[in-house]
């Protein structure tokens, strides 16, 4: 089997790769890409990320070269994507944007360009969440929303701006976004009572005193109360599995024994081996009078004639500063003009809102007083539940760890999530944190088509037998790839964590999984 590489830019951000300059392949010195997580059990993914070194002799990267035919387009926010073909199939490796470019100097230099890039999880990092209140709402219908919450959709480089030049035509220059192709969400297990109340970073000087709580947080708020999974695939689209996923024993796709060129093989780590597990749940308080104070204005504002202001304003308890407060049923209410007169609306969202005061009139407008009104939400505190593992701290100390779960309000429930954690992590065993395989990235040999096809959510079987860690089964939750030397030299690390084993979960309905502690077991 020979495989071609394709590793392109979108200079033009047409979404196209096919123009003149897109394809960098045969200027590519080096080019290493991740995807997922490296530590096991993590809920919600590290960002994607890019390394790409590319042949600048001729000076056509570098940004500030007039004579260059990218001038004006070696920048950020360009889309790389790296991809391969095996005579059959084509397959993206990997999907996402320009960070920063790095030319290097000297005209006897070894004249190359650096080029960082990151996935879909930065823009998820970098928008404030404003969703509005989720009562009774599954754990994926939350993150769908979380999802759109985002700008540019991920799995998507082409997106439409209104009122910019070259991306406003849709559907000749850009397009717009078909929300389904870039999320593939699982029907969480978990409904969460309330969520998005508590979603509020209290302002310090780190961010300059504003109450912020990024998209990305919440998401991963939301998939700890699952114990599901959040990552971006290969595409870039948003994937998220219930907590039933990773439980049950999915079919192995691959079988290794003795042939890895690496392996990080570790007996009771830290990471994995805990015995004594604290959960922490928020219990609310849900107000019974729809007419708490929940923010005043303390300062007039004034509207010049024809102009609009919005303003953004937390939910607050003056009895209680420490408290986080949302709110429901929420309405503006006492409002009074000094002079003149406007127009002021509300758009309320689970823990702030945003009023908009517009001034229609000839004349200035003073706001003089309002209110929001509504019934509070409270989160005061916390509680904790726990659970151990009495004969392993005998035998082997005490390993703790704490969990704090926003969004989860049910002590019950958060004491199972205590019990299955400790059943799990309870008692030291040999576990492989990473395997690196390798390749001639052209012509193949060796684990070839394992490095090019298998994935995140993939099941392999190991065998190593200087360690006698035999037949066991990790699924993978990160990969990792470096092409060089012409892309002659193909390596790829995957991250791994312990696959689910039989006796298979429970499954109503289904032939030989339905005799509990026989073929199967109860899962969580």
């Amino acid at each position: 089997m020979t495989t071609t590489w394709t590793i392109a830019i979108d200079w033009d951000r047409n979404n196209q790769y096919t123009d003149s300059y897109d394809d960098v392949t045969s200027r590519t010195i080096m080019v290493d890409w991740f995807l997922g997580t490296r530590s096991v059990y993590q809920e919600t993914a590290d960002d994607a990320l890019l390394r790409l070194y590319l042949n600048n002799a001729d000076g056509r990267y570098s940004p500030e070269n007039t004579t260059s035919p990218l001038y004006g387009k070696v920048a950020p926010f360009r889309t790389v994507r790296v991809q391969s073909n095996d005579g059959t199939t084509t397959r993206t490796h990997w999907i996402g944007w320009i960070e920063s470019v790095q030319p290097s100097v000297g005209v006897s230099g070894e004249r190359l360009l650096r080029i960082t890039a990151a996935g879909p999880m930065q823009f998820l990092k970098a928008a404030e969440t404003q969703i509005a209140l989720q009562e009774n709402q599954r754990t994926d219908a939350i993150i769908s929303k979380l999802v759109d919450e985002v700008v540019i959709p991920p799995a998507l480089s082409a997106g439409w701006f209104v009122g910019l030049a070259g991306y406003g035509e849709v559907g000749v220059s850009t397009w717009l976004a078909n929300v389904t192709a870039y999320k593939l969400l699982e029907a969480g297990i978990v409904t969460l009572a309330v969520a998005a109340d508590n979603w509020v970073d209290r302002g310090s000087a780190a961010n300059n005193g504003r109450n912020t709580f990024n998209v990305y947080r919440a998401i991963a708020d939301v998939a700890v109360a699952e114990r599901g999974r959040f990552y971006f695939d290969r595409d870039g689209r948003a994937v998220f599995w219930n907590r039933l996923h990773t439980q049950d024993a999915l079919p192995s796709q691959a079988t290794f024994t003795d042939t890895m060129q690496g392996l990080e093989y570790e007996f009771a780590g830290l990471e994995n081996f805990q015995n004594e597990v604290s959960v922490t749940c928020h219990p609310r308080t849900i107000g019974a009078n729809a007419n708490d104070v929940l923010w005043q204005l303390t300062d007039a504002i004034t509207v010049p004639a024809g102009k609009s202001y919005t303003i953004n304003v937390q939910y607050q308890d003056p009895t209680n500063q420490n408290a986080r407060i949302g709110a429901k049923d929420v309405t503006l209410a006492d409002l009074t003009f000094s002079e003149g007169v406007a127009i002021v609306s509300i758009d309320p969202k689970a823990n702030s809102a945003t009023l908009k005061i517009s001034n229609t009139g000839t004349l200035q407008a003073t706001l003089a007083t309002a209110s929001v009104k509504g019934r509070k939400i409270t989160d005061y505190g916390q509680m904790d539940t726990q659970a151990v593992d009495g004969m392993s701290i005998a035998f082997y100390g005490r390993r703790r760890l704490k969990l704090n779960m926003t969004s989860v309000d049910d002590y019950e429930y958060a004491r199972r999530i205590a019990d299955y954690e400790v059943k799990r992590r309870g008692q030291p065993r040999g576990m492989v944190r990473q395997m690196t395989l390798s390749s001639h990235g052209i012509d193949g040999g060796n684990q070839h088509p394992q490095q090019v096809e298998r994935t995140i959510g993939d099941v392999i079987t190991l065998t190593e037998s200087q360690t006698a860690h035999t037949g066991r089964r990790y699924l993978i939750i990160g990969e990792s790839h470096r092409l060089t030397q012409g892309s002659r030299l193909f390596e790829t690390t995957w991250y791994l964590e312990p696959a689910a084993e039989a006796p298979f979960p429970w499954k109503l309905g289904v032939a030989g999984r339905g005799e509990v502690d026989a073929a199967t077991l109860l899962a969580f």
